[in-house]
């Protein structure tokens, strides 16, 4: 095998030195604040959030401290109250699950198919006349039907609102994944697409979501003159701004400074996701052991992990081939050979019942999953395949 250092594989994508020496001139100010800045083109915060608008074709954008911080608002918005019955797919991360949680709502746990996106007929079945709101996570940047979806919850009355955390770079049907909801959640946290470290995006194109997720995210009284749509929310935010409580969920100038730069980046970063994605499943797809997830002509990903099943391993073989792949030092995890992964909704005991799901807890029982950062070789993915290879051979 070639010499390969297998921490490589769980590298950050790159801040630009533009970012890193603007980041450090801010810190340097002791500006760290966004509302120290007297007008929104002073603020690195509120230049990110025009960029990122305009990057995503949305009308508004706020930047906050995490995607979980967006999420959170963006329910609030919603009308997401104590109580509130709010569908979220089994697939996703402990933390979509956890914002539901937060509010007081109720998380009702839909299937996930074998190519690990939402089971239409299992939506159809969850919707109950308590329905309002679908928080809608494209997992690892799997972009489920969304002329289905769509559809569905327009027929039913159903709020959209969509977890974009792994989905930046990805297109449906030609469109945006994040701007199909009402609004769109975005992650800046270190394994994702843009890098830095944590931070997160909510998009919208209705005022009235715009003007209260301000509010929330923490710009007490005349605090949201210094963002740069206030004067057309104007009306909107005096109705709002003493009736909201606030969250204090703002980003920082100097997280700011580190995305904004990589916003250009994310079309170059998409393509490298997409070529080293569509070399290493050639690479696997010679095991008969290997089942990897088709895909939808509608969707252009941008693949920045890859998971695939083994097949017909039991769960203590599956255990050894994990054990075979860690010894080389290769970061692997395995949703369901994982005791604590924070993916399956088997351990999110903190929402009450475990949710039946069986589809799913079939599904992800010998499901793998592997970060593909942009920076990987040709020789680094050779690595990955001839070491699962090689331990799915040994294992059998």
């Amino acid at each position: 095998m070639n010499k390969i250092n297998p921490k490589d594989f769980s590298q950050s994508e790159p801040v630009p030195e533009e970012g890193i020496k603007r980041a450090v001139e801010i810190m340097r100010s002791g500006q760290l604040f966004r509302y120290l800045q007297s007008k929104p083109e002073d603020s690195e915060v509120a230049l990110l959030e025009r960029d990122f608008a305009n990057l995503m074709g949305a009308k508004y954008a706020l930047a906050v401290n995490s995607c979980s911080s967006a999420i959170v608002i963006a329910l609030r918005t919603a009308g997401a109250h104590v109580g509130s019955q709010i569908l979220v797919p089994s697939f996703t991360f402990t933390a979509v699950p956890s914002a539901i949680v937060n509010i007081g709502a109720i998380p009702v746990v839909i299937e996930t198919n074998a190519n690990y996106r939402v089971d239409i007929d299992d939506l159809k079945k969850k919707i109950t006349p308590e329905t309002r709101i679908f928080l809608l996570s494209h997992m690892r940047g799997n972009t489920s039907d969304m002329d289905a979806i769509m559809e569905i919850c327009g027929e039913n009355g159903i709020t959209v609102i969509e977890d974009a955390a792994h989905g930046l770079g990805c297109k449906w049907d030609g469109r945006l994944v994040g701007s199909f909801g009402v609004a769109g959640c975005f992650s800046f946290q270190s394994n994702k697409i843009i890098n830095a470290g944590e931070g997160g995006m909510l998009t919208t194109n209705d005022p009235k979501i715009m003007a209260q997720a301000v509010i929330l995210s923490g710009a007490y009284e005349r605090l949201h003159e210094k963002h740069f749509w206030s004067g057309e929310l104007n009306e909107h935010f005096r109705h709002y701004r003493k009736l909201l409580p606030l969250f204090n969920m703002r980003m920082t100038e100097y997280a700011a400074a580190l995305v904004r730069p990589q916003l250009p980046l994310v079309e170059e970063r998409s393509a490298t996701f997409r070529k080293n994605y569509a070399y290493l499943v050639a690479k696997l797809s010679v095991s008969k052991s290997i089942e990897l997830p088709s895909q939808d002509a509608r969707e252009l990903r941008a693949p920045d992990s890859i998971q695939f099943r083994v097949k017909g391993f039991s769960p203590e073989q599956m255990r050894r081939f994990m054990r075979e792949v860690r010894a080389t030092g290769l970061p692997l995890s395995a949703f369901g050979a994982d005791e604590d992964n924070a993916r399956v909704p088997w351990n999110w005991q903190f929402i009450g019942n475990a949710p039946d799901v069986p589809m799913t807890k079939a599904n992800l029982a010998n499901a793998c999953d592997m970060r593909l950062p942009s920076t990987l070789t040709d020789a680094h993915l050779d690595f990955l395949a001839e070491t699962v290879l090689a331990a799915i051979g040994k294992v059998a």
